[in-house]
């Protein structure tokens, strides 16, 4: 298929997406940008992407389809720099992972209203490490996208982007971006959320080099998402801290079923969350 894309934000997400992308030669013609120039030249020495500029207004050509591959945060501003390119666009889309704060926010640019063109969607895929040299072709194999597309997006956008996420082997599903918000908060956002805490809260003890120095591989598994860029999650938590406050909250009421259970050297009660915790991981998570 003969079509220019552009990835705006050439990182570990965009970086493995356009390197997924020139391998199906799904597209002819990958345009990246970033205002780290570092990055668009790291881009250029891999061959992920065809040409690359610090700003769109470089582009020397309207791209078919764009990918926002920026901090949530940022989503909004890139696309008051891209608005005429909705007007040509099949489909624009992004990667962020918060899904109402990033609608939203494109609304807010265009008065109120979503082009129907744009398609808000997240990869659920990712390294602790961060940067287009960590990014790899077959990141998003086997791996879900979500797609919250709203009542006035249009299905050829929304057929584009699936498409276009298909032909890097990940498997597409929709639902509403409060749905995905919710679900987020609790499998991916308290995760890390509790991981810098659990490293943050060990690193202030007394005695934190012997804690540190006989830690184990199960200490190295829960807290490998402890090694994920700050920034990027502080922004992640922000923008959808309510649902991520009533994870919290949740998880609280939890954790003092167990505390109670070792106080009251309650060996059944702590059986029981055990099994069922194990139970529920086995048949969840493969």
């Amino acid at each position: 298929m003969k079509k220019t894309v552009a990835v705006i934000g050439v990182g570990l997400i965009g970086g493995s997406l356009a390197s997924g992308l020139r391998k199906s030669k799904w597209c002819e013609n990958i345009i990246g940008i970033d205002a780290d120039m570092d990055a668009i030249k790291a881009a250029r020495q891999l061959n992920v992407i065809d040409h690359g500029y610090h700003s769109s207004s470089q582009c020397e050509q309207v791209p078919d389809d764009v990918v926002i591959a920026v901090p949530v945060m940022k989503v909004g501003a890139v696309c008051a720099q891209i608005e005429q390119w909705f007007e040509s666009a099949g489909a624009i889309t992004d990667v962020a992972s918060t899904k109402q704060s990033v609608i939203d926010d494109v609304k807010e640019v265009f008065n109120g209203q979503l082009p129907n063109n744009f398609v808000p969607g997240h990869p659920i895929a990712g390294l602790e490490k961060s940067g287009v040299r960590a990014s790899r072709h077959d990141l998003f194999e086997g791996r879900k996208v979500i797609l919250t597309p709203c009542e006035n997006t249009s299905s050829e956008s929304i057929n584009l982007v699936k498409s276009m996420w298909e032909q890097v082997g990940a498997n597409t599903e929709t639902m509403s971006a409060q749905m995905h918000d919710k679900i987020l908060a609790s499998t991916s956002h308290l995760p890390h959320a509790l991981a810098y805490s659990l490293v943050h809260c060990l690193a202030r003890q007394s005695h934190t080099e012997e804690i540190f120095r006989y830690a184990a591989g199960g200490f190295a598994d829960f807290s490998r998402i402890a090694s994920s860029d700050p920034e990027l999650w502080k922004e992640i938590c922000l923008a959808n801290r309510n649902e991520l406050v009533s994870a919290i909250e949740h998880f609280e009421g939890c954790l003092k079923d167990l505390h109670a259970s070792l106080l009251n050297n309650d060996g059944d009660r702590l059986q029981e969350i055990f099994d069922d915790a194990k139970t529920t991981r086995d048949r969840f998570v493969k």
